[in-house]
């Protein structure tokens, strides 16, 4: 299954990557047929995780022919580490060699998508198309969040956009929140609203004389000070 939805995103990505050669579960090469990328995805699937140089080494060796001509090759290639793990609370015993993967910058750039076979149960049940839609679902985030490290549809969903560079999370613009009105609610709550409103007003009515500004402010404050007594 995580083959599947793999070939299906790469190829609904803006790379629109076509697969060259699979080898069983264990090797998948793909390329990018969309005129403005240059790129290659090498997905291996491993039992254990290897040291960087051996995985470059065993890419090389599989990779076919066709590709190792391509002189971006070399460059642009992304290496998509598949690691399956008996329980996902087991992952914090697998960071160091994760990050020692992830951060060899030799050859090639490589990701390691790592997941439980309780999550591949539940995305045995799931749409494909279905996926990049739960990652937009504000509640199973939540949960998420609480739990990070419990098996559920949306960590291995979001991992796996994660870990495939070249996917962007697709977003709706009308869930965006207005930034202003954010920031206003802030303030309103910080109880300082009413003092940015009033410096808005001194910016503009000054033509941003800051020394004006600090000066009006002051005097306004005093006078103020002045009435209450």
């Amino acid at each position: 299954m995580i083959s599947k939805i793999i070939t299906a995103l790469s190829n609904q990505s803006p790379c629109q990557f076509e697969l060259v050669k699979q080898e069983d579960e264990r090797f998948s090469f793909y390329r990018a047929t969309s005129k403005e990328y240059q790129r290659f995805l090498a997905v291996v699937k491993v039992t254990k995780l290897m040291t960087p140089s051996k995985l470059n080494q065993w890419v090389l060796i599989n990779t076919p022919d066709a590709l190792k001509e391509q002189p971006a090759f070399a460059k642009n290639t992304d290496v998509l580490v598949l690691l399956e793990i008996d329980r996902l609370a087991n992952i914090v015993d697998y960071e160091s060699d994760i990050f020692a993967l992830e951060e060899d910058g030799y050859s090639f750039k490589k990701h390691v998508l790592y997941y439980s076979k309780a999550e591949m149960d539940l995305l045995n049940n799931m749409d494909i198309n279905a996926i990049a839609t739960l990652i937009k679902d504000q509640s199973k985030f939540r949960l998420y969040k609480k739990s990070p490290l419990v098996e559920s549809e949306y960590g291995i969903a979001s991992r796996i956009f994660i870990k495939l560079p070249f996917l962007s999370v697709p977003v709706d613009e009308s869930e965006l929140d207005d930034p202003c009105k954010l920031a206003d609610n802030y303030l309103e709550d910080a109880n300082v609203l009413e003092l940015s409103n009033e410096f808005e007003r001194l910016f503009v009515s000054s033509d941003n004389n800051y020394q004006a500004i600090v000066k009006e402010h002051i005097r306004g404050k005093m006078a103020n000070s002045q009435t209450e007594d």
